[in-house]
This record gives C-alpha cells, structure tokens and sequence, in this order.
C-alpha cells in the first residue's frame, strides 16, 4: 500500500517535470527566430525649401546620415540598414533615389526605378513615405537622391 502511495505521488510529478522541459524547449527555441528585429532601422524626415532645396529635419536611429537643416545636404547611408523617408509635401516633391547618370533607381512617383522589384531592396512607396534595406548591388549604383519635378533639389549620396 505505501508502494502504491508514493507512485500515485510522484507520478504527476514525474508526468508534470516532462512536460514542463518540453514548455521550456520551446520558448527557448521562439527566442532564437531570425526575424526582421536585427535589421538597423534609420527614419528620416525630408522637408524642403520651396521648389529650391530638400532638408533633412529628423533622423531617428544610430546613424547620422546628414546634418540636420541643410539645404541639399550629402548623405552617407549605411549596406544593409532599412531606412523609412516621410517627405513632408510630396505631392509637389516626389523623392527618387538615382544612380550616376540619373537613371531613377527607386522613386515615390508613377515612375518605376530598377531596384523597386527587387526582393531584398524591400520597396515600400505611399504618397508620402519610401521604405527600402541598401543592399550592395544598390549602393554599388546609388550617387544621389533628387525631387523628380524640380532638377535643384537634388543632393549627393555616399555608402559606407
């Protein structure tokens, strides 16, 4: 009888340590997903000055890709960041990313730019936000950023 007792007793225990360990297993393995979490996220807000210039007001993130409230500012962006650009007015100043001889290489308008299909590039566009990773092959070809109906606004991009 004392027998039967102590199996009764440790039965749910034997029975409830098993199938805790399997709980643990799988919340360690949850933990270690390779998600979209490490990828850099950098977001910018680009103003501009009337029809003359783009600014960058805000960068939030750990890059400093440009002074703040320069007219025409150089950027330097990094390979394999995500950035999300919100151009204030962009109805009158659609944003485009072009390469060396101003061929459009991702752009907020109608056009089509050569990395918007691509699947690592990652294009997002709406009427005032694009959303892209720099990957290598477009930053082997990224010179610089321009507003598609004014030929002024326009800056240099570099890649480090």
């Amino acid at each position: 009888m004392i027998n039967l007792r102590r199996v009764f007793f440790l039965l749910p225990l034997v029975f409830l340590a098993f199938s805790c360990d399997d709980d643990v297993n799988d919340i360690v393995d949850d933990d270690n997903d390779d998600d979209d979490n490490s990828v850099n996220v950098v977001q910018m807000t680009v103003g501009n000055t009337g029809a003359s210039s783009y600014f960058v007001s805000n960068i939030t993130g750990n890059e400093e890709v440009t002074t703040l409230n320069a007219d025409n500012s150089s950027w330097e962006l990094t390979v394999g960041t995500r950035y999300v650009i919100t151009v204030t007015g962009a109805s009158a100043h659609p944003f485009a990313l072009r390469d060396s001889d101003n061929a459009l290489l991702l752009t907020m308008n109608s056009a089509t730019g050569t990395f918007e299909s691509d699947a690592d590039v990652d294009f997002e566009a709406d009427d005032s936000t694009i959303r892209f990773t720099l990957t290598q092959e477009l930053a082997d070809q990224l010179d610089n950023y321009v507003c598609t109906l004014h030929a002024s606004m326009t800056g240099s991009v570099t890649v480090k």
